[in-house]
């Protein structure tokens, strides 16, 4: 069993070290100008040690948006120290906004995006039910709700459909407009002003 753990670690670290040098070229270069021969060569390992965690390069971006849903999650305890569904559903946009502009970047974005509308079918990882994005948000609403401090016209479900859908909006609306606004800035005034009362009493 021990052996076992050792074996399964080595290959979460493989596994890791592919996505990070995948990622950190993809950022560099853009995604089209990367070859899984120079991932390989960048991470030290054989091509086809690729196809042992990864189908495709677009496996990377879908791994992508999982990284960011870790990162989502590590902010919960500080989002939920918040008193308020408004100062809540606000300060997870402001680190998730800051987050995107800061770490991610508009280049790495726009890749995510346009992988994510290439692909065909409409089961996507960037509007998984299932992420921690909206699940966590869904839980915010529907406490507001229980609370007295949410609309309930609709559903919490629905209500965070909605705020979601609104924020890939933002996402976008950046992307297209190659970072020609303050993500943080202006997307918070987005949020405050025309998403939240919506939502809110």
């Amino acid at each position: 069993m021990a052996e076992h753990t050792q074996r399964m670690t080595k290959s979460d670290r493989t596994k890791a070290k592919i996505f990070e040098i995948a990622w950190n070229l993809f950022k560099e270069r853009g995604f089209d100008n990367v070859s899984l021969q120079d991932i390989a060569d960048h991470s030290g390992t054989a091509k086809g040690s690729f196809y042992t965690y990864f189908s495709t390069k677009s496996d990377i971006i879908v791994e992508g948006f999982w990284m960011i849903d870790g990162y989502y999650q590590t902010v919960e305890k500080e989002v939920l120290r918040h008193q308020t569904t408004e100062e809540k559903l606000l300060k997870f946009t402001e680190l998730q906004l800051t987050y995107v502009r800061d770490e991610i970047g508009v280049e790495m974005l726009k890749v995510l995006y346009a992988n994510q509308v290439l692909q065909q079918g409409s089961a996507k990882v960037i509007t998984n039910p299932t992420r921690f994005w909206h699940t966590f948000i869904r839980s915010i609403i529907e406490k507001g709700q229980i609370n007295g401090e949410c609309r309930t016209g609709l559903s919490a479900e629905q209500y965070a459909l909605f705020f979601n859908r609104s924020m890939r909006g933002l996402f976008l609306d950046w992307n297209i407009g190659s970072a020609s606004f303050d993500l943080v800035e202006e997307g918070l005034l987005y949020c405050k002003k025309f998403v939240l009362p919506t939502i809110l009493l």
